[in-house]
This record gives structure tokens, C-alpha cells and sequence, in this order.
């Protein structure tokens, strides 16, 4: 109890001191904190863009319909006039790849309220920061925003969170409002773990009996549903990037096709133990038609193949890949090379850069070094990669399925978000940290479906956002935690389910429903303008 009281006067007199005057997260780069303050009337904001955009009017629509959660009878004055938010566009170009600029520069004041970024996605970022930035006064029932200069743009390119429908089939319209919540934070890469081990979800065209291993034919992904995803992430300028997790947690592919998978009685127990057959000329086959045929349905060049936890010792009890393997004259490390390789030619086949996890490289094998590594064992790991000369993401300190992630044990489980937001990608790294270029937050679904998605992320993930955005410098838990609470109170009245991390009240609206659905439908031919087809 003292130590909270501690920490609350510490968290005022920061405020007082005016070290981070604006309740905006993740923080800007940039903030000049003007003198004035406009008073704002529900409905009295409109936003004007100098460009024509399918994909940004979504967004404009979206921000237009979140600025007052709150309706007042107060007639607008000569105090509360119209209020024009002009958005300067400089590139129609929409392209959505790793490194795109997502800066934007914001400027309030009177008479003048101006958004300026290169392009729809820095836009978008600084239509966030916008809506952050009104007040809403409940006992006046009055809204009202700070003159304000802001100049802002993330720390990392690459900020992503890693969502699996394998463990738990999770429906489309959940994986929409997950991105709604992603979008609100500044998140700009959606990681979906496709297949694993015990079910695979993606309806093929080639290979139409690969869903015998979905957990329900009801529990699939049809080719719309994988498009409307991508366009619905475009319109909060988050890529998306598939990963089928090969050639480990392979069993759910021979279930359909069981001529594909290792046989292994000792392992079979496990369904985890189950890998790829590696020595059937015709596994790469498949992967190489299915790939192709997946990969069009993704707008983004990358790729995850995965290669975490690979049983090796389930080929060497397959009497036919063991043979193989003698004859070829491979060890265990050289069959899973010689695995990686086919898949370099099929990457390149398809045009795609791999990501891999860093488990091949723990296992000796060489990879090609345009392969970006997503680390999640160690530090130490991260530091070895990037010394080899890849490029890395960073996620072991950002597991929000573990109750201890950084080996510190909270008593309310949500302060686990001060481990997050503590977990710097570049602490203990003394080399090659400009190959870090970014990471993702990772929640495994083995105990997680639509359900509880929502609780159990929110709001610890906003110290990460926060983490993969911020400057560097930008790092005190006692001045994060009211903007955090400010924040995680604006998305529970946006439809997420986010709860407080410290007693205080969030005013929410009386007829407020927490709904598994995102906040916007995309008609069909808004998806097709939106993805150019």
C-alpha cells in the first residue's frame, strides 16, 4: 500500500513538472504545449483531406464517429465552432511495405488545425494522436482540445503483435476488431500464426483436404475472409504477414495428407513432435503449390515459414527418412539445411523474404542471409544473430501468455505491462543493434479464443506499442502509468475490453457494448478498391 501511495505522488509531481504534458500514447517525438484551449461540440469537427483515398476515407470516417463518445444538448457558440481538421497529403502512393514513413506533424491552434505526413499511413497515425487529444469533462458534459505542436514518427519500423488462430480458432470478425485495438495503439504489423500442430484453418483450393485438420469445417479461412483482413488492416496501415509453421508442428498437414508428415510412434504422444516428411520429393511440391497459391491473398513481401521447435529425433525413427538420411550421408543439422534450402527456391519463387524463428540458427543451420529472424529465446540469442549479420525482431521479453515474463512476479497480474514496457530491444546489446528492426508482442492462444482475447492483452500491450515507438529515452513507469490509464479508459469506451491498472474512474457510455465485431464493415468493393483488384 505505501508503495503505491509512493508512486501515485511521484506520478503527480511529474505532472506538475510538466515532463510529459499530454496524455497521448505512445508518446510523440516531439510535443510544444501551446497556451490556449479550444472548447469542441460533439458533431462539430470535420476533417478535409487535399487527396482521394478509398482506404483513408475509411479512416477519416472511423476517427469522425470516435471523437465524442459522449452527446451533449449544448448548442454550438461563437466559443465551440466548427472545427475543420485539414489533412496535407504529400504521395497518393499507397504501397504498404516494411519502411514505410509513417510521420506526421500536428499543429492546433486557434483559428488553424493542420495533420501533414507523406503519405495516408502517417496520416492515419496522427488521426490517433488527434483523437487522443480531446478532453471530455464529465461534470461539465464538455469536450475541448489543447493548442498543441507535434512532431512525431516511430522509433522502429517494424511493431508487431503475433496472433494465433491455430491453438484456438479465433473468427474473422474478432481478428477485425483485434485489429481495431492494434490500429488504436500504433501496432503496424499483424504476425498471424496461421497453422500449427493441432489444426490447420486455411481452405486451399490446391489442396482442398488440408481442412480434415481444422478443428470444425466451420472453423476455416476462406480466401475473402483472408482479403478482407489485409484490407481491413490497410485502412489502420498494418501489414499483415502469414506464417505456416514448417517443418515442425507439422501434424495437422497429414491429416489430410498424412503422406507429408514423419512417422514416429515414440513421439506421436506429443502432437507437437510431428514434423515435415523431408525426404518425399513431393512435400516440396505441395509446399511450393500451396505457397503460391497463398501468397497473392498477402499484399506484404515477407513471409514467415517458422522452424521453431523442430523433433529431429521423429525423422531419425521414420524408417524412410532415416534411410534417406544415410544415404544422403546427413546429420540431423543437415537434413534441416537441406529443408531450409528447398525453401529459400520457393521463397524466391514467390517472390517473399522469409522470416524464420531463431531456432534454426540454434540448431547450426545457415541461413540465407536476407532471412529476418524473429528471436524468441534470449537476449544472448538476439546478440549472436545480429552479429552473424541478420536482421532481427525482437519478442522474448514480450510474451503475454507467461504470468512471469521477465522472471518477476507481480501480485496484480496486469502490472506484468512494467516488464514490457522495461523490456528495451536493445538492452544488453553492445553490437550490431542498427540490425534490430523492431519486434512483436506474441499472445500463444493455447488458453485464449474471442472470449477472454481482449482481457488478457489489454492493456499490457500498450507498453510495448509504446516501447517499439517511443524514443528510447522515453522510458519511466511512473510517468507512463497515467497516460496509460487515460488511455486504456479511451479504449474501453472505443468497444475494447481494457481494463485499469490503478483505482480511478472511467466514465463510459450508458448504451456501451463490448461486441467480438470491428467498428467498421468494409463492403465487397471497398475490399477490392482497397487491395486493387
Amino acid at each position: 500500500m505505501i508503495k503505491k501511495i509512493i508512486l501515485f505522488f511521484a506520478v503527480l509531481i511529474a505532472i506538475v513538472i510538466g515532463q510529459q504534458p499530454l496524455n497521448v500514447v505512445p508518446y510523440p517525438q516531439q510535443v510544444s504545449v501551446g497556451t490556449c484551449i479550444i472548447p469542441l461540440t460533439p458533431g462539430s469537427i470535420l476533417i478535409e483531406s487535399n487527396i482521394e483515398s478509398s482506404t483513408f476515407s475509411v479512416s477519416m470516417d472511423r476517427y469522425t464517429n470516435l471523437f465524442f463518445p459522449f452527446s451533449n444538448e449544448t448548442e454550438p457558440t461563437s466559443s465551440s465552432e466548427s472545427f475543420l481538421l485539414q489533412v496535407t497529403i504529400y504521395s497518393d502512393d499507397e504501397t504498404l511495405q516494411l519502411g514505410i514513413d509513417e510521420s506526421y506533424s500536428l499543429s492546433i491552434e486557434q483559428g488553424s488545425y493542420q495533420l501533414k505526413a507523406t503519405n495516408i499511413y502517417g496520416a492515419m497515425r496522427g488521426l490517433e494522436t488527434f483523437k487522443q487529444l480531446i478532453v471530455y469533462n464529465e461534470l461539465e458534459n464538455s469536450y475541448s482540445i489543447v493548442c498543441v505542436s507535434i512532431s512525431d514518427s516511430p522509433r522502429y519500423p517494424w511493431r508487431g503483435f503475433m496472433v494465433d488462430t491455430a491453438r484456438h480458432y479465433i473468427p474473422k470478425n474478432m481478428i477485425l476488431h483485434m485489429i481495431d485495438s492494434l490500429g488504436f495503439s500504433k501496432f503496424n504489423t499483424l504476425h498471424w500464426h496461421l497453422v500449427d500442430a493441432v489444426a490447420f484453418p486455411v481452405e486451399s483450393t490446391t489442396y482442398p483436404d488440408l481442412t480434415k485438420g481444422a478443428f470444425s469445417p466451420s472453423a476455416t479461412f476462406s480466401h475473402d475472409d483472408i482479403e478482407e483482413v489485409v484490407a481491413y488492416a490497410k485502412t489502420y496501415g498494418i501489414r499483415v504477414i502469414p506464417e505456416f509453421d514448417i517443418p515442425g508442428h507439422a501434424a495437422a498437414w497429414g491429416i489430410g495428407y498424412p503422406e507429408l508428415v514423419a512417422t514416429c510412434p515414440e513421439y506421436a504422444a506429443n502432437v507437437n513432435n510431428i514434423p515435415l516428411d523431408i525426404s518425399n520429393p513431393n512435400t516440396f511440391t505441395f509446399i511450393q503449390n500451396l505457397f503460391t497459391e497463398i501468397a497473392p491473398l498477402f499484399l506484404d513481401n515477407y513471409f514467415h515459414t517458422g522452424g521453431d521447435e523442430l523433433v529431429t529425433g521423429c525423422w531419425l525413427e521414420d524408417p524412410t527418412i532415416a534411410k534417406w538420411m544415410t544415404k544422403m550421408g546427413f546429420s540431423t543439422t543437415d537434413a534441416f539445411q537441406y529443408f531450409e534450402n528447398n525453401l529459400d527456391v520457393t521463397m524466391k519463387s514467390i517472390n517473399r523474404t522469409k522470416i524464420t524463428w531463431n531456432d534454426p540458427i540454434d540448431y547450426g543451420v545457415q541461413l540465407n542471409p536476407e532471412t529476418l529472424v524473429q528471436v524468441w529465446s534470449s537476449g544472448s540469442d538476439l546478440q549472436g544473430i545480429l552479429n552473424s549479420g541478420y536482421k532481427a525482431l525482437v519478442s522474448f521479453a514480450w510474451y503475454l501468455d507467461k504470468q512471469n515474463p521477465d522472471n518477476k512476479l507481480h501480485y496484480e497480474w496486469q502490472d506484468t505491462w512494467q516488464d514490457f514496457y522495461a523490456a528495451d530491444p536493445t538492452v544488453n546489446i553492445t553490437s550490431n543493434a542498427q540490425n534490430i528492426i523492431g519486434g512483436e508482442a506474441t499472445m500463444w492462444a493455447e488458453q485464449i479464443n474471442q472470449v477472454n482475447w481482449d482481457v488478457r492483452v489489454w492493456p499490457r500491450a500498450i507498453g510495448i506499442a509504446e516501447r517499439l515507438w517511443s524514443d528510447q529515452s522515453i522510458n519511466s513507469v511512473s510517468l507512463a502509468l497515467p497516460r496509460i490509464g487515460h488511455f486504456t479508459c479511451d479504449l474501453s469506451r472505443r468497444g475494447i475490453q481494457s481494463g485499469p491498472l490503478f483505482p480511478d474512474y472511467c466514465p463510459m457510455q450508458d448504451d456501451l457494448v463490448f461486441t467480438m465485431k470491428p467498428n467498421t464493415k468494409l463492403s465487397k468493393s471497398q475490399i477490392k478498391l482497397i487491395l486493387n483488384k
